[in-house]
């Protein structure tokens, strides 16, 4: 792959970030897909009061929000991130436009290395690409051919008909009635652990979903774990479960 990329024009971006250590290593670890992602600056961070995160103050996520991980812990990023979501905000035609561009040179891209594009529009957001239209259509409509995938804290969506589109709930026990939802979603969940990851989680399966970020090559019916990093090991919201005997014993 290095080699590929020693011999391909990089194109430049507008809105998809080339640089994601989880991205980068989803990418290297096998050879059929190659992904791109969106972030955006979280919940109400652009401007203290619009939200692209409805759920964040629900699931108690706004805070361990991975956010100032990685490249987001400099304050270019912070600030690029503050202006594509204020773009989305104000002018969202424009921002849609952009995002139409990126992900065009991303398929000639993936196009010149011989992969299948994939795309996580909701890096640090959690928008419903399922209804932002432009012309009548969504992303997925006007991309038949890329893979996108997110996950969410929205436990309402109905993306089951969108066949190039796969979700994974995101849990969280900061919040009683959000945390009895488990069973009721039905795709797979992503959980934070504190520490180490359990075999099992409320009686299901549990992969390891730091090796990579590609969800839609998961099994189905399965458990995501993903142990807290940054901010989050320092979260006892109940967003991240906090030892392997809660998490088998709930």
């Amino acid at each position: 792959l290095p080699n590929l990329f020693k011999e391909i024009d990089m194109p430049s971006y507008k809105l998809l970030s080339q640089g994601s250590m989880k991205i980068d290593k989803s990418n290297k670890i096998q050879d059929k897909y190659f992904s791109r992602i969106l972030y955006l600056a979280p919940h109400n961070l652009a401007d203290g009061k619009r939200t692209v995160c409805p759920y964040a103050t629900v699931a108690k996520c706004h805070e361990p929000c991975l956010n100032t991980a990685g490249m987001g812990k400099f304050s270019n990023v912070q600030q690029s991130r503050i202006r594509k979501t204020l773009l989305f905000l104000d002018e969202y035609d424009t921002f849609m436009q952009y995002l139409i561009e990126d992900i065009n040179k991303f398929i000639g891209e993936c196009y010149k290395l011989d992969k299948i594009p994939c795309v996580r529009l909701n890096g640090t957001s959690d928008i419903q690409w399922e209804h932002q239209l432009v012309d009548g259509r969504n992303v997925f409509e006007i991309f038949p051919d890329v893979l996108f995938y997110d996950y969410t804290k929205i436990p309402t969506r109905k993306v089951s008909h969108i066949k190039n589109y796969h979700l994974t709930w995101s849990y969280s026990q900061a919040n009683d009635k959000y945390a009895k939802l488990f069973d009721d979603v039905q795709c797979n969940k992503a959980v934070v652990f504190r520490k180490e990851l359990p075999d099992t989680f409320r009686g299901v399966k549990v992969i390891d979903g730091d090796k990579h970020d590609m969800r839609f090559l998961d099994e189905s019916n399965v458990v995501v774990g993903l142990t807290a990093k940054g901010p989050a090991k320092k979260d006892y919201s109940g967003f991240v479960v906090d030892n392997l005997i809660e998490a088998r014993a709930i």
